[in-house]
């Protein structure tokens, strides 16, 4: 059940990866809106297909479609009493590469991390 089916989630390593050939390719995420508060939820290698997590992640988008592109980066270990946090940031790309960005997703099949493994989570 995907709650945000044109959105592209991804772990903060897969983002900065992206970000980096996309520079490369002269096309700019130029647009952020980071989400005040985290997501709260016990971390799993399936996080990104959790109904719970996504229906989180529908709520907390801006209303502008246009950020269709969502990193995922763990702020703060959980442990027995209290949940994983996670920091979200949603990106766009501004009306003048709209088409480029299109053209590079298509050409890339760039789609959603597969799966959230923790070292892929975090900004080391």
């Amino acid at each position: 059940m995907n709650m945000t089916p044109d959105l592209i989630i991804l772990t903060y390593a897969d983002y900065l990866r992206l970000k980096r050939d996309l520079k490369a390719a002269g096309i700019d995420l130029c647009y952020s809106a980071e989400i005040s508060q985290p997501i709260r939820l016990d971390w799993a290698l399936d996080l990104f297909r959790q109904e719970d997590f996504l229906r989180q992640m529908a709520q907390r988008r801006p209303a502008d479609t246009t950020y269709r592109l969502a990193s995922v980066r763990l702020i703060k270990k959980g442990n027995w009493f209290r949940p994983d946090h996670y920091a979200v940031a949603f990106y766009a790309v501004g009306a003048l590469q709209e088409a480029s960005w299109q053209q590079y997703l298509a050409e890339h099949k760039v789609q959603s991390s597969a799966e959230a493994p923790r070292g892929k989570l975090t900004a080391a």
